[in-house]
Formats: structure tokens, C-alpha cells, sequence
């Protein structure tokens, strides 16, 4: 399942495949089902990881509109001030460094949906004109008098109470009665732990065959473990903890004792790392290993991150965000080569 972002524009899409069987996923799948096709707007909100862009992306998929285009904005990724000019366009010279017209989300996603990834992020004065445009189908863009109509489904994702929110005033509380026409809330994962081993097992095969090694499965013990976290970061995070799982492994089956087995062990503690045993968490032994991992192989390639970062599978920007994680940073090269083994 791909989301359009930016520039991209996709025309029609198959409807994405969500894993779930247990009572709380049918009955949201089925829901949505229902009111897919219906052309109302619709407030999707879960916690941070549950999978609401792809509840969105099924929106779309069972309405009328699937051949259509199906465009997402992240409302937390652009500064206030352009969010606006993103969302509604703009003319050339309308502000400082644009130096041509572009068009808005809203137009792009014309005859389709537009997905608005974390809404409540937007500032008040976008959300009054996010409202006209809902209630009007009319958009103009920043720095001309010229005024649109759009024919676009808006589905607003959200980890946030919006209600809530409206009542204390951070939030137009006219916008979240225009979006909310229906609210669906996508439940966290500690919610149906017994979708969990279908989740991991697809999650494990997905990763076997873009990291070759179509022969990987995870073992029982593991499947164990990974039931047994309660996963904060939701979905997303049991996706990363498999992703890494199947990245480190040499293939075939995955059990929790090769994670914690002599050959993950080091033999002194020089990194000032706490030593792998069955005291620490799945995710903590797994960071760990990849902790360790990284800094080998930069003592290998003799701190050379581009190097590092190809043999390890990963880009580089990827590699700067793990030393940054495991507080190597700057100090990375002088690190490896003091504590490699």
C-alpha cells in the first residue's frame, strides 16, 4: 500500500490488506465496509502506530472514488505559516521563495480523497479555511482572488481527543463537527494482543523477501515474546522489532534464545552497554545486537559511515539516526575504534 505524498499522484490502487481477525478489528473493518462508500467526510483517531492512514487508504479503496486519486498531507510536517499554501496552493511571488505557482493538495486530490494526516496540528486560521472548503467546495489559492471548486472526500486522522480539544479551545470545535460526521477509532494493539502472531508472521515474511531471505520465520518462543510486550508505539512498533529481528538474523527460524545465545553476548562490557540476559525486554535485546552490530562494523570500515551503512543494509541517513539513538553521534569513530572487540 503506498499513501501519495507530495507531488505524487496515484490514480487507482488495489484496497490495502489489513491483518486482524479478532473482535475489535472486524468490527472497525466492518464499519468500514459500510460507510466506505458513502461520500461523507470521516474522522479517523487512534493512538500514535495503529495503522489509521491505512484505515484511510480502505476508505478509499470501498468508496466511489477508488479510481480516483488518494493524496496525503501531514498537517505536523509543515511549519504553520505554509501550511496554508500547501493545502490551498499559491501563486508565484505570494511569500518569500515562491519563485513559481504551485498547486494545492486540494486540487491534486480533485475527484478523489485527501487524507489529513494529524489535523489537529493545524494552526486556527488554516482550520477556518479548511472549514469553507469543506462546507463550500471552494478553495482559493494564497496570493490570488482566484476561487476553486474541488470535488474531494476529506478522511482527517488524528491521535488526538478533538473534542476534547475544541472544548478548551485549541480547536475549532465548527471544524470537528464538519469532520467528525462519522468518527472511527482504530484500537491500540494491547487492545487485540491476539492478532499479534498473524501480525508478525506477515510483518516477518514482508521483510524476508526485501532482505532476501525468503526461508525466515519466527519461531514459537518468539511469537511468545513479542505477545507478551505491550507495545507503547503500537503496530508500528511490532513492524520495526520484526523488521530488525529478520535484518540480524542469518535466516531460517527465529527463537528469543538466538537473541539472547553466547553469540550475541560480548565478552567484556567495554561499550557500557548492560549485558544481554533474559532480565531485559525483546526490544531491548534486539537494540542492543543491532547497537553492537553498528559499531563493529564501523570499527571494521574504520569509522567510515557511507561504507558502514551499505554493508549493513541501511541508508545513511538511517545509520546517523541509530548512532544518534544509541548516543554515539559525533563520537562514533573514536567509539568503534576504542571498544571494538
Amino acid at each position: 500500500m503506498r499513501i501519495v505524498e507530495l507531488n505524487e499522484t496515484v490514480e487507482s490502487m488495489p484496497a490495502p490488506h489489513i491483518v486482524g481477525d479478532s473482535a475489535p478489528m472486524r468490527e472497525l473493518l466492518e464499519t468500514v465496509a459500510r460507510i466506505g462508500p458513502q461520500d461523507i467526510t470521516v474522522l479517523v483517531r487512534g493512538e500514535t502506530g495503529t495503522g489509521k492512514e491505512l484505515i484511510a487508504s480502505l476508505l478509499h479503496a470501498h468508496s466511489g472514488r477508488s479510481s480516483g486519486p488518494l493524496v496525503r498531507f501531514n498537517c505536523a510536517a509543515i511549519p504553520g505559516d505554509l501550511a496554508e499554501a500547501e493545502l490551498f496552493g499559491h501563486a508565484r511571488g505570494a511569500f518569500t521563495g515562491a519563485d513559481r505557482a504551485r498547486q494545492g493538495f486540494f486540487t491534486r486530490a480533485d475527484g478523489g480523497t485527501l487524507v489529513l494526516d494529524e489535523v489537529g496540528e493545524l494552526p486556527m486560521a488554516v482550520q477556518a479555511k479548511l472549514l469553507r472548503a469543506l462546507q463550500e467546495g471552494e478553495i482559493q489559492q494564497v496570493g490570488t482572488g482566484r476561487v476553486e471548486r474541488v470535488n474531494v472526500r476529506v478522511v482527517a486522522c488524528t491521535n488526538r481527543d478533538l473534542a476534547a480539544e475544541a472544548s478548551r479551545g485549541r480547536f475549532r470545535m465548527d471544524l470537528y463537527y464538519r469532520i467528525a460526521v462519522v468518527e472511527l477509532i482504530v484500537p491500540p494493539l494491547r487492545s487485540h494482543r491476539e492478532d499479534i502472531p498473524a501480525l508478525a508472521r506477515e510483518f516477518a515474511r514482508r521483510y524476508g523477501k526485501r532482505f532476501g531471505k525468503p526461508d525466515v520465520c519466527l519461531g514459537p518462543s518468539l511469537i511468545d515474546a513479542l505477545c507478551e510486550e505491550d507495545w507503547p508505539g503500537n503496530v508500528r512498533e511490532l513492524e520495526n522489532t520484526v523488521a530488525r529481528a529478520v535484518a540480524l538474523a542469518s535466516g531460517g527460524e527465529i527463537d528469543v534464545e538466538v537473541l539472547s545465545g553466547p553469540q550475541a553476548k560480548p565478552s567484556t562490557d567495554q561499550e557500557g552497554d548492560p549485558r544481554l540476559d533474559n532480565a531485559l525486554s525483546l526490544r531491548d535485546r534486539l537494540a542492543l545486537i543491532e547497537r553492537r552490530m553498528i559499531v563493529r562494523m564501523l570499527a571494521t570500515v574504520r569509522g567510515n559511515r557511507s561504507h558502514a551503512a551499505k554493508r549493513l543494509g541501511m541508508s545513511r541517513s538511517a545509520l546517523i539516526d541509530r548512532l544518534n539513538k544509541y548516543g554515539l553521534g559525533a563520537r562514533a569513530k573514536s567509539s568503534v575504534e576504542s571498544s571494538a572487540p
